[in-house]
């Protein structure tokens, strides 16, 4: 097994295969530390990893690489554990402090907690609005004790808390803040509750009345009706944050995302779809598409379905017409950059719609050619082949339209318009609508903008069913609710 020092760890970047050893410089039965994963890698900077430390202590393990802010980090890490320990606050054990052997890493190692799951992943096994909620309490109510310490969490989230049953634990000393004299004010304490609601797709936001009861509750403090409302008002402005945070992310390298690119040619990937086949076909798409099937063959867009590594994948070439068509669209982001965008702010909000896995954009420095966006194939039935399928089955045609109006509310509360709201757009898989097509779609600002762009999709959506009189008037009835609750 390879035995790596801080100038490798350094060296190797992203490319990290695990297991490997690391030697700590410690009393000699406690010098090996066998890596076996890798949880997050920062390279040139940070590696976390689970491992064995002499051979039989299950550990996580944090590893400063960084040469210039290792000891910083490693300082400010140590500084939040120690404060949540002395706040009585649960938080893994630490074992073991030091640097690798050749002392230019500083390291913790931690107790592994066997049998608990961070808050994401819990959350990910929970549909019913009283499964979330019973979940979230006593993370809400570990907050409080936070809070009630002086302490807060900088980048508040999901992923820093760890649940086995109802018992819940705070990782990442070097996200705590020192304490204050005292508790935190309230109004620090509502930010920082905000940021952490904020961190959940808005369909969450309807259980911050009651986690927001039992904070309060937790603190002591008197009911006050102001304060649902500013927290509101606050989750809103740290989503808005967060999404215009991560939307910048999508067109930069990073650990998410591979970003290539120079005067004639821009490239974004997904990063764990990078493998080998998937550089050959951002390398050559208009060969897929050649030995692909054939979806649409238009004018201004080609679409084919292919395979690579046993994936099925659909690309969408987007096509310039003649010089007119090329000089109008040369200045502007291409639509397949749109559709990008578009893909990950809906995934953000936890609106459905196929993975979108990289894009592409032919360029002669500034100006935007040829361009193509490619995504995870998403199986299916769109709504109208549904509704003509089941036409004499009113249960299964109210629950296609319940699921539309569902899909419809998520765009309005984030005020966002598709564009062409056609029943080829709307596509059902695994019980779930997904949304496709998403070049036209915008993000508006504007509540006036808004409501005007969303008006038209839904006349467009309503020509879909002049053939069902019978369904186009149950779609109205229910639209018309719609447009009165947006105003």
């Amino acid at each position: 097994m390879p035995c790596y020092d801080t100038q490798i760890l350094r060296l190797k970047g992203r490319t990290l295969p695990t297991p490997f050893d690391l030697i700590l410089d410690a009393t000699e039965e406690h010098r090996e530390l066998e890596c076996t994963a890798i949880l997050r890698n920062l390279p040139g900077k940070r590696l976390v990893c689970s491992g064995t430390w002499h051979r039989r202590q299950p550990v996580v393990a944090k590893i400063f690489i960084d040469p210039s802010g290792a000891e910083r980090h490693y300082q400010r890490e140590l500084q939040g554990i120690n404060a949540l320990e002395t706040a009585q606050i649960p938080t893994p054990t630490l074992l073991f402090q030091g640097t690798l052997a050749d002392g230019l890493a500083p390291l913790l190692l931690f107790q592994k907690m066997e049998g608990f799951e961070t808050l994401t992943e819990r959350l990910s096994k929970m549909t019913s609005p009283d499964d979330r909620l019973a979940t979230l309490r006593p993370v809400v109510e570990s907050i409080a004790r936070l809070h009630t310490t002086g302490l807060r969490q900088r980048d508040i989230h999901p992923g820093n808390f760890l649940l086995s049953a109802n018992h819940v634990m705070i990782i990442d000393g070097d996200d705590i803040e020192p304490p204050s004299h005292g508790p935190l004010p309230q109004k620090e304490s509502m930010s920082n509750l905000a940021l952490f609601f904020a961190q959940f797709y808005p369909e969450f936001d309807s259980l911050v009345p009651q986690l927001l009861t039992i904070y309060r509750s937790c603190r002591d403090w008197s009911s006050d009706s102001d304060i649902h409302e500013a927290i509101q008002q606050k989750i809103l402005r740290w989503r808005g944050w967060r999404q215009k945070k991560y939307l910048h992310k999508i067109q930069r390298s990073c650990s998410a995302f591979i970003i290539k690119k120079d005067w004639s040619r821009f490239m974004a990937c997904d990063r764990a779809w990078s493998s080998s086949s998937m550089q050959q076909l951002l390398a050559h798409p208009d060969t897929y598409i050649k030995t692909g099937k054939i979806l649409k063959d238009g004018n201004t867009a080609t679409v084919a379905k292919i395979a690579i590594d046993s994936q099925i994948l659909v690309i969408k070439r987007y096509n310039i017409k003649n010089i007119r068509h090329a000089l109008r669209r040369c200045l502007r982001s291409s639509r397949a950059m749109v559709s990008w965008q578009n893909a990950h702010r809906l995934r953000f909000l936890g609106i459905a719609t196929p993975q979108p896995l990289a894009v592409i954009e032919e360029r002669w420095g500034r100006l935007r050619k040829r361009a193509y966006f490619i995504m995870a194939y998403q199986p299916g039935e769109t709504i109208g082949e549904i509704i003509r399928s089941k036409i004499n089955t009113p249960q299964a045609i109210e629950n296609c339209l319940d699921q539309l109006e569902g899909l419809l509310k998520q765009l309005a509360a984030a005020q966002i318009s598709h564009g062409d709201c056609k029943a080829t757009n709307f596509l059902m898989s695994s019980g779930r609508l997904f949304l496709v097509d998403l070049d036209g779609m915008r993000a508006h600002r504007s509540s006036s903008a808004f409501k005007r762009a969303f008006s038209k999709d839904i006349y467009r959506l309503q020509r879909n069913w002049k053939d069902h009189p019978q369904v186009d008037q149950q779609l109205s009835a229910r639209l018309r609710h719609l447009i009165q609750e947006i105003g």
